[in-house]
């Protein structure tokens, strides 16, 4: 039997300290990837925006079926980010409340627009493309939407494209409030508005509920 040594210790705590240090500049790494990834997604999201923005317009107003909202509840419209000349017209179906999943830059309508028309308006930048809204942000607009529906009011939800950001907050609110499952849910959503497109992060965050 080898008794160790008064070194020994000094050479396990060694190799342990090194082993620790690695792992915290894999991490730190791996941060800054995520952080550098972020940014690249967001600025090619800035550039991106008028562009398919127009493309969204033009496509609504010369196919039938490409609409810019769709009811999807009996309480939530689903849709691209509203002009403020569809505020009225929002009014006028119901809206009591409207989720904005869109960053500042991607944002038509102020809230005092909103106001001005006994609309209330919750929130929640989020950036496009490849982000899900925080798990926090999405209990927080779910409660927003069934807030409104226990007073027979309508949500509208959306960001951009109504594709997305908005349809995780959509599924979220049908998986808690209407007892579906994810895959349910999204095959739901989908059957009304087939164009709905989650990235795997969105999705994830459904599956979490």
């Amino acid at each position: 039997m080898r008794i160790c040594e008064s070194g020994d210790g000094d050479d396990v705590a060694g190799l342990v300290f090194q082993q620790e240090q690695q792992e915290e500049v894999q991490a730190s790494g791996e941060l800054v990837r995520l952080k550098a990834k972020h940014a690249l997604v967001g600025a090619g999201a800035r550039v991106l925006f008028y562009p398919t923005l127009l493309y969204n317009v033009l496509r609504n107003r010369f196919e039938a079926d490409f609409r810019w909202w769709d009811r999807v509840d009996q309480f939530i419209l689903l849709g691209a980010v509203p002009f403020p000349s569809d505020v009225p017209r929002l009014k006028q179906l119901g809206v009591q409340g409207v989720v904005t999943l869109n960053e500042p830059y991607e944002t038509l309508v102020p809230t005092s627009l909103y106001q001005a028309n006994e609309i209330e308006h919750l929130v929640i930048p989020t950036r496009d493309y490849l982000f899900a809204p925080s798990l926090e942000d999405i209990s927080q607009a779910i409660d927003f939407i069934h807030r409104n529906a226990s007073q027979g009011g309508t949500t509208y939800v959306h960001c951009k494209a109504g594709r997305g950001r908005s349809t995780t907050i959509v599924l979220c609110y049908l998986i808690k409030y209407r007892n579906m499952t994810p895959e349910a849910a999204l095959d739901h959503v989908r059957s009304i508005r087939p164009r709905v497109l989650l990235a795997p992060s969105q999705w994830h965050v459904c599956s979490l509920l």
